[in-house]
């Protein structure tokens, strides 16, 4: 189990007040002016923590989650951990600071930074065609682009939507989600409205592999996750043996927990296919704040929300949700896949992320994210909408 200041072990986690302290002055906040409060990071009390930590326990035993493991980050440090529950049932092991999760649609940020990364590159660019990098497609689908790929407006069908979330749970090829995809018409003309679309993350997997000659979890290691030290992050793979992983939960028509399969790697590759830990996810926020991989104007295009033509603002830009949280700026995602709800979110301006991971599907991670957002980020409450 990895240790860091902040953190100690038995089953769970407790904040040393005082680091903390010491940790938050030197980072500085954001001091919203006008009309909306202070919003900053705080160190709660211990009751507060208390009262944060029986929400969370609470929310678990009404929808018989097995584990979960719920997170505050700022500039790559953790300052808030604690551990809940089981990472496997059968065989009685605890969630603990370094268990993996499987994060669902999280994973699509990560395929998106490839997709800029490359453009920074000059071999892709993102009003391409995607039949200039892909060939064998279904005629209708000529002509959508890798933007709106990125930004759900392509209009093509959404092939977990039709197949359901047991499509993860098999090996597929290419050919096979672009056959199911291809059996229900296109939702829209592409670029004039927008529906979330899975099929649009497994061809732009498909684009950024044919761009960079190799396979998705390659080039993600290459790219992003060594370079950031990420050594907990990659691909799902039944078959392979993944240290600290947690085993997926759902529940049968009488209630009772049951097994899920692992995620298949050829049935999501990026739309969600990725495992990942609290740790991991905390390199990644901080890597946001700078250069290391993307230029400011790659993370400008990442998080700008999508303008309909008709006027609708998405919410949505590449890969990440961007709607404003309270007044304040924020850039998320959440994540849904066979055995596993998860959820991550920024807040910029505040050096703050919020990080959820559930082993149970078809839950609310947002319930959770709500409570430690409550406890750490109190003045959020009275910031307008």
């Amino acid at each position: 189990m990895r240790q860091n200041p902040f953190f100690n072990g038995e089953g769970g986690s407790r904040i040393r007040f005082r680091m903390i302290g010491i940790f938050l002055v030197t980072i500085g906040f954001l001091v919203l002016s006008g009309s909306a409060a202070s919003a900053q990071l705080v160190t709660p009390s211990t009751v507060e923590l208390e009262e944060l930590d029986a929400r969370i326990k609470a929310h678990m035993a009404d929808n018989n989650i097995p584990g979960g493991l719920v997170a505050v980050a700022s500039r790559g440090q953790i300052v808030h951990l604690k551990t809940y529950g089981l990472a496997n049932v059968e065989l009685a092991v605890p969630v603990n600071d370094s268990t993996v999760f499987e994060i669902g649609s999280i994973s699509k940020q990560f395929v998106t930074a490839v997709v800029m990364m490359q453009v920074q590159e000059g071999r892709l660019a993102v009003d391409d065609p995607i039949q200039k990098h892909l060939s064998d497609l279904p005629s209708e689908w000529v002509g959508v682009t890798v933007r709106q790929l990125m930004t759900h407006t392509s209009g093509i069908p959404d092939y977990e939507e039709i197949r359901t979330y047991d499509v993860y749970r098999y090996r597929m090829t290419p050919q096979d989600v672009i056959a199911i995809a291809q059996s229900r018409p296109m939702d829209f003309e592409p670029g004039t409205g927008y529906y979330y679309s899975n099929t649009g993350y497994y061809l732009l997997s498909m684009i950024v592999e044919r761009v960079d000659g190799a396979p998705l979890g390659r080039i993600l290691k290459n790219r992003i996750f060594g370079p950031l030290g990420m050594t907990q992050t990659r691909l799902a793979d039944p078959e392979a043996i993944i240290l600290h992983r947690a085993a997926g939960y759902w529940v049968n028509r009488r209630g009772e927990l049951i097994n899920r399969n692992p995620t298949e790697t050829s049935s999501t590759l990026g739309a969600g296919g990725i495992l990942s830990s609290a740790y991991d996810l905390a390199k990644w926020d901080e890597s946001l704040y700078g250069n290391q991989l993307l230029t400011d104007e790659s993370k400008q295009a990442l998080w700008k929300s999508t303008i309909l033509p008709d006027g609708t603002d998405t919410g949505y830009g590449f890969g990440w949700r961007v709607t404003p949280y309270k007044g304040l700026a924020s850039q998320s995602h959440g994540g849904q896949v066979g055995g596993f709800v998860a959820n991550f979110s920024r807040f910029p301006e505040q050096d703050v992320a919020v990080i959820v991971f559930l082993n149970r599907y078809r839950v609310s991670s947002g319930v959770l994210k709500e409570a430690v957002l409550q406890t750490f980020m109190p003045s959020t409450e009275t910031v307008p909408r």
